[in-house]
């Protein structure tokens, strides 16, 4: 079909020549409107004074009501520009940028509010996430929210964009209120003019400046395009996996894997299974009853009997993982078949790390078997293994189709496993929940003998805490620096090294946040109570705090385990970010470590004891 040359001319200029040619349109419409109705607002403008506030309480109600429609006018068809030269009018210079900038301010915070919450939803359900780099959603950039605010719709649009992109809050916060502070200024010298002149089209023309000024402003710091810019491109995906609890996972009445395995699969869908050594040991009917399920169900293919894999630690080398390849390779598994992971963190870690390296991503169904794993590890979209000296050094972000946790796997393990796995309870709730804090303070005695109730919740409430992050904070790949689910850990890594994995990974991270909450309290954070709060629970739960890699120093007295900051900036990738209790239930990130003060916090520690408890191994009973 042939274009006019006026189309084809319009078609191949630019986006931002389009937008000048609309807005003097714009700017015709709106003159040529006033000069026709002139006469009428005029007559309006002359008896204003008829609707003067007489007395402060007038005054303050009309004030209540100009912020309510300012604020508003992110929601409603408000003419913001007009609102503002009638509050100027009405209140006064003083009175009238009070009200507009108060407004301003408000209404900014709202859509802020409905991007971040209503608006961020409701584009999430209906796919509008999915936004080409043209819109203005795309991309908010710190110039755009400050030229925007003088710019009618766009200035409401803008900041429910910011709210949508979860910019920061306190820099969203600061740049608005700095940007409404100047625009409630500029509109009230416009506002004060038109009382003093009575000249209404001047008045419009001047207040059309405001916005034609902020775009000017904008284009001419607006970076000029290059003529070789890289191509850019970007996508998203998005991860659905259900953390589902149940008992007697294996039992064929219980339909819960069957439906994780079959759904949106076509049968039948062929299954291998891998499985800690340890808990195939302690739970010796867990095979049979692994072939009984299977051989229940005809739509599903068992490809060999549960492959056993070492437990703990031990698993986490390149030996394991080159004979889980092995293992995969030989029974011909492919990107359509399922692997279940049958263990502790540590099993869950390395088997993870091959189903995301082999054939490029197997499907992974997680099933841990320790406490840890189920409130922790196996939550998490983290898979590693150990290598050259140091931990989680090789490792992959890879997300199960599927966690399920069985409490029953549970009741197999020794006391010792049931309690370390309560460390990350305490760690979880320390950083973001108070109540929980205070819950495991009330329910200890019970959580220290794993009364069944008790623990149960404190499992599944840990692993809601942990999932809520991991889907919740923006950054569940970890591409930034700050980890608050990694407090007490820096210390807990090392310990587990220079231990040589004697100690559990939930006991040396009670240690770790013994370590770090003493540290907060040398620097004035933590409270001497709540310090306390925190080693009392620590102590009640049954963890020891003084194993004797406290105490190891070097040939010049240094800490080995002090070492462990450095390790820890180099795993962050450069920028050290410990996460320090600020109370029970907050924390805030500190990148650098006053060493004098945490040499003083580990002595502190290695002197601390419980003279009820005997200490043995990282477990006192």
């Amino acid at each position: 079909m042939k274009r006019s040359r006026w189309y084809r001319a319009c078609s191949k200029k630019a986006p931002a020549e389009h937008f000048w040619l609309s807005l003097v349109c714009f700017s015709a419409l709106v003159i040529a409107s006033f000069l026709l109705f002139e006469q009428q607002i005029q007559d309006f403008l002359i008896h204003l004074n008829l609707y003067q506030p007489s007395s402060p309480a007038q005054a303050f109600n009309l004030a209540l009501l100009l912020v309510a429609l300012l604020a508003l006018d992110v929601v409603l068809p408000v003419p913001s520009s007009m609102v503002a030269l009638l509050a100027v009018a009405m209140l006064g210079s003083v009175g009238g940028y009070l009200v507009i900038f108060i407004g301003l301010c408000l209404g900014a915070g709202l859509g802020y509010a409905l991007g971040a919450g209503y608006f961020r939803l409701l584009s999430g359900r209906l796919g509008l996430h999915q936004r080409s780099p043209g819109q203005l959603a795309y991309r908010l950039g710190t110039l755009s929210l400050i030229c925007l605010r003088g710019v009618p719709v766009l200035a409401e649009t803008s900041v429910v964009a910011a709210g949508m992109q979860r910019y920061p809050l306190r820099a969203f916060l600061l740049i608005t209120t700095l940007a409404n502070a100047g625009l409630a200024l500029a509109y009230t010298a416009i506002g004060t003019f038109l009382i003093e002149q009575n000249s209404l089209l001047v008045t419009v023309l001047a207040s059309m400046v405001l916005p034609l000024a902020f775009v000017a402003i904008y284009s001419l710091l607006k970076r000029k395009p290059k003529v070789d810019q890289p191509l850019r491109g970007r996508f998203e995906v998005t991860y659905d996996y259900p953390v589902i609890f149940t008992d007697h996972l294996f039992d064929p009445l219980n339909p819960c894997l069957h439906h994780q395995l079959i759904t949106q699969h076509s049968a039948p869908v062929t299954v291998m299974v891998f499985a800690d050594e340890q808990l195939l040991h302690s739970a010796p009917a867990l095979r049979d009853q692994i072939d009984a399920y299977f051989a229940a169900h005809a739509d599903l293919q068992l490809l060999a009997a549960p492959i056993a894999v070492p437990a703990g630690e031990l698993s986490k080398t390149s030996e394991v993982l080159q004979q889980l390849y092995s293992d995969m390779l030989q029974h011909g598994l492919d990107r359509h078949c399922y692997v279940l992971a049958l263990g502790g963190g540590a099993v869950l870690d390395s088997v993870g790390y091959a189903c995301a390296t082999f054939h490029r991503g197997i499907r992974l169904i997680r099933i841990p078997s320790t406490v840890l794993a189920q409130n922790d590890a196996g939550i998490g979209v983290k898979n590693g293994i150990n290598a050259f000296g140091q931990k989680n050094l090789l490792g992959a972000f890879y997300p199960a189709t599927a966690v399920i946790n069985d409490f029953q796997l549970l009741t197999s393990l020794t006391r010792r496993d049931q309690i370390a796995g309560l460390a990350e309870a305490v760690k979880v709730a320390l950083i973001k929940d108070a109540a929980f804090f205070e819950w495991m303070e009330a329910n200890a005695s019970a959580l220290a003998h794993f009364d069944h109730a008790a623990s149960r919740y404190a499992i599944r409430r840990c692993a809601e805490l942990h999932l809520g992050h991991i889907t919740g904070a923006g950054d569940p790949f970890e591409r930034g620096n700050g980890r608050p689910l990694d407090y007490g850990h820096w210390a807990a890594h090392k310990l587990e090294s220079l231990s040589h994995h004697r100690l559990r990974h939930g006991e040396a991270v009670a240690v770790g946040m013994a370590l770090d909450g003493l540290y907060a309290n040398a620097l004035g954070l933590l409270s001497d109570t709540e310090t306390e709060r925190v080693m009392s629970l620590l102590h009640t739960l049954g963890f020891n705090l003084c194993p004797p890699e406290l105490s190891v120093t070097d040939a010049q007295g240094r800490s080995p385990l002090l070492l462990g900051l450095e390790e820890f900036r180099q795993h962050l990738g450069g920028q050290l970010s410990i996460p320090m209790l600020t109370c029970i239930g907050q924390s805030v990130d500190l990148h650098a470590i006053d060493s004098a003060k945490m040499q003083t916090a580990l002595q502190r520690l290695a002197a601390h004891s419980s003279p009820a408890l005997a200490a043995t191994e990282g477990y006192a009973r």
